[in-house]
């Protein structure tokens, strides 16, 4: 299947490795189906499939906060059909500033993907000790003194 995208153009893509998004994501209601592209070491696009102009700059959490956790509700795990945590890919969004190093994620709401059953949903908490706007370097910075 061919496809737009926004950063790398007309792609060739399989269709098993699209990710439904039943309710798409919060502002992008009408976008159902994602693709995960690798961009770099750390990153990732996380691309819609229908709209090249929908595509959101992704990374692991992990790589940049050590300690940060996701404490799924049954329901959300039931949604996605979570069955282990080998199920689970978190993925928390980049806004991307210039210069980079003002960059910030968001990891009060993270994607949740069952990376096995192809389904997807973002996170949103009733509360969260997380920010919305986490420095992306703040982690890097700490760790270099």
């Amino acid at each position: 299947m061919i496809i737009q995208t926004k950063y790398f153009g007309e792609q060739e893509i399989k269709e098993t490795d699209i990710i439904a998004f039943s309710s798409g994501l919060p502002g992008f209601a009408h976008d159902h189906r994602f693709i995960i592209q690798p961009f770099g070491e750390t990153f990732s696009i996380l691309q819609s499939v229908d709209d090249a102009e929908v595509a959101f700059i992704v990374t692991s959490p992990f790589y940049y906060f050590e300690n940060y956790s996701v404490d799924l509700p049954d329901h959300f795990v039931k949604q996605l059909e979570i069955r282990s945590q080998e199920d689970v890919a978190v993925w928390v969004i980049v806004s991307v500033r210039n210069p980079f190093s003002d960059s910030t994620v968001n990891l009060n709401a993270p994607v949740i993907i069952n990376v096995n059953k192809k389904i997807g949903k973002q996170y949103i908490p009733e509360q969260s000790d997380y920010s919305l706007r986490m420095p992306l370097t703040a982690q890097l910075q700490e760790k270099r003194v």
